[in-house]
């Protein structure tokens, strides 16, 4: 297409300048909420900060004996020990679901509660423990997955006589 007209060279002139300008005013507003929130942030830090901490906690050699101390490790003797409770109460909730004549259903779904709150536990107290020991971690795994089939189970009706 041949533009033969200065009227259409002007238009089309006009409309990439409208749309500069509006690149440059989107421009100019981010440039300008940036400039803002690092003033908040400075202010903010600044405000937290007593006065005599504030070249303490800019300048790494004068914070040196307050560096993070790294998290425990998890110990994996207490765990087996949790882990070997929580087998304990399977056996519980099995005696109590295997009973002859009435099951104690009752009973097997408080174990089950009980179990599902001791694994969630031990979920929150040792977060590592799949990266440090994954063997235990496994064995946590398939006890949770254990335990909420088992409720499932117990929900749907299946132990019923």
């Amino acid at each position: 297409m041949r533009i033969n007209t200065t009227e259409q060279i002007t238009s089309i002139e006009k409309q990439s300048q409208a749309t500069k300008a509006s690149k440059r005013a989107a421009d100019g507003f981010h440039n300008l909420l940036s400039q803002e929130i690092e003033l908040q942030s400075k202010s903010a830090t600044e405000a937290i900060l007593p006065p005599g901490t504030r070249s303490i906690a800019f300048d790494p050699r004068l914070n040196a004996d307050q560096q993070e101390v790294d998290k425990p490790a998890v110990d994996p003797k207490k765990v087996a020990d949790e882990l070997e409770g929580i087998l304990d109460q399977w056996e519980k909730y099995s005696t109590q679901i295997s009973t002859q004549g009435s099951p104690d259903l009752k009973g097997a779904f408080g174990t089950l509660q009980e179990l599902a709150h001791n694994l969630a536990t031990l979920k929150q107290t040792a977060p590592s423990l799949q990266s440090d020991f994954p063997e235990l971690d496994n064995v946590r795994n398939e006890l949770e997955v254990m335990t909420v089939t088992e409720q499932f189970k117990l929900n749907r009706g299946d132990y019923l006589v």
